[in-house]
């Protein structure tokens, strides 16, 4: 057996996966599918509980984050209305029961099924993924541009990029000096979205956060980097 689900007091139904991937125990709690433990194939699922027991007050803590970030979620129902940075989104009810994307130049068009409420949780799920979709689209569409006049406006040199749908980070530079820009980039204003691509850009030069950095990078942005790396802190990844 390779999946196991038990119940633990306080949290609810835990499901265990073996995975010949995994090297260690690990937690993670899911939007939909829940508390996920992942099980290496040489420990036992007792192990596994055992060590779920131990973390019981970190899960609690993580639902509770979890839920209230649900709480502050839009529902999408056609009438608040919604636009990425530069597509309006339409919601359209259609005869067939499986929903479906398509995108235009200035729109982009979720049908979904007329005779589900489009306020269902699992319909919204999938509107969720579809306008996360269509951020990568125009992420594709923009950040690149934007990475190139930049490297032509100050002469920054950089090996590779690497757009991703990642919620840990805006961007990040390694040692080669490629750079990776999360495609959530999409969610914030021009001027912070230049702002993280000076940002990272910069660290093709200078590696750390140390003041050599931030000197050289106000070099770039008139003086305002720490300003700006403030007013980062209103936004996250993880809205919509």
């Amino acid at each position: 057996m390779d999946n196991k689900i038990s119940v633990v007091e306080g949290i609810g139904a835990v499901e265990y996966r073996k995975s010949t991937k995994a090297k260690c125990l690990r937690i993670t709690v899911h939007n939909e599918r829940g508390v996920v433990v992942s099980v290496p194939k040489r420990l036992s699922f007792s192990e596994a509980e055992t060590f779920v027991q131990s973390r019981v007050q970190w899960i609690e803590k993580s639902l509770q984050k979890l839920n209230s970030q649900k709480q502050e979620q839009t529902i999408y129902n056609g009438t608040n209305g919604f636009s990425t940075k530069f597509r309006v989104m339409n919601l359209i009810p259609d005869d067939r029961k499986n929903l479906r994307l398509k995108i235009s130049e200035k729109h982009f068009d979720i049908y979904y099924p007329r005779d589900i409420n489009v306020e269902n949780e699992e319909i919204q799920s999938i509107i969720r993924k579809f306008i996360e979709h269509v951020w990568k689209v125009e992420a594709h569409e923009y950040l690149p541009e934007r990475l190139s006049y930049w490297t032509q406006v100050y002469g920054l040199k950089y090996k590779s990029l690497t757009i991703k749908n990642t919620h840990s980070f805006w961007g990040k530079c390694g040692g080669d000096n490629s750079i990776i820009l999360s495609l959530h980039l999409m969610h914030l204003p021009n001027h912070l979205i230049d702002y993280v691509i000076l940002h990272e850009l910069c660290h093709t030069v200078h590696k750390n956060h140390q003041k050599e950095f931030w000197q050289f990078l106000d070099k770039y942005t008139s003086g305002k980097a720490k300003i700006l790396a403030k007013e980062m802190k209103n936004y996250s990844t993880r809205v919509y």
